[in-house]
This record gives structure tokens, sequence and C-alpha cells, in this order.
């Protein structure tokens, strides 16, 4: 009888305790563009790691919160542009000081050297869509890779831990 009591009480606790363990971090991901489809030609030189004066991105990721737990995480994206299609791709990163590999070419980031875990591709204007990762404590980058993009400003950082 006093085992059976103790199972009972144990799985009282799991169960009561089981969806705090199993739910995911949700973050809010606002993709900004404050040019509306001007010169994206030439690299503007916003990139990470880059000492740039973000004030004058054009563009911009912008995250909240920056912080999320290990596990499942939901990013809930939506596109303020008014004409531009957007996406997110999420990378892991050693630092924010990092600098991307960046194919001047294609006017994107190289991201055959980056451990890219997942992507939201063309988000169009004014819409929302969602990705869920298994993110592992660290660092991590979501960018815009649409060419010009990324070195516009449409980039930012967050941690999980």
């Amino acid at each position: 009888m006093k085992l059976h009591k103790t199972l009972t009480a144990a799985l009282l606790a799991a169960s009561l305790f089981a969806p705090a363990a199993f739910a995911e971090t949700v973050l809010k991901v606002t993709l900004i563009d404050k040019m509306g489809g001007g010169d994206l030609s030439k690299p503007l030189g916003l990139g990470m790691g880059m000492k740039a004066d973000m004030s004058k991105a054009p563009m911009g990721v912008a995250v909240n919160p920056k912080v999320a737990t290990p596990g499942a995480v939901r990013l809930d994206v939506t596109n303020l542009a008014s004409s531009l299609v957007h996406e997110v791709q999420v990378a892991r990163i050693t630092d924010e000081s990092q600098v991307l590999t960046y194919d001047q070419s294609r006017n994107k980031v190289d991201t055959q050297g980056l451990e890219v875990l997942g992507s939201v591709s063309e988000i169009m204007p004014n819409k929302s869509a969602s990705l869920i990762l298994d993110l592992a404590p660290g660092k991590y980058v979501l960018f815009c890779n649409v060419a010009g993009h990324y070195m516009a400003g449409m980039w930012t950082t967050i941690e999980v831990k």
C-alpha cells in the first residue's frame, strides 16, 4: 500500500511538471524594411561582426525575447515589409563578433561553412510563418539571405541558455 501511494504521488508530480518540461520557447521575430525596395545591388557593409553603425540599417530583424531555453524553440516570424519577400535562416555561431563569409557575386551569405539548422523562406509581405527547432545551448544568428538583405542589416542574434 505504501508503494502504491508513493507511485501515485510520483505520477501526480510528474503530470504537474510535464507540461513545463515540454513547453517550447516562443520567439516573436519581426522582419523590418525601412527602404521599400531600394537599391541593394552593392553590399552596404552592415553584416554581423562588421562594427557598422546599425542605426543606418535600412532593414532589420527584431526578436523578442532574445534568450531561449534549450529544447523546442518556435519562431513566429512576421514580415512587415510592404512589398518585399523575406526569409529567416537560423545558424549556430561562436559569438556576435563573428563575420560571416559573404559571396559578393551573389550578394548573399555563403552558407557552406555555416551550421544552418533551419529556415522559413519566401515570407510574403504582411504575412507570417512559423518554424520549430530543437536548439542546444549556444548562440545563433537569424538572418535574411535574399540577395542584399543581410548586408542591409537583416540579422540579429539570440542565445539559448
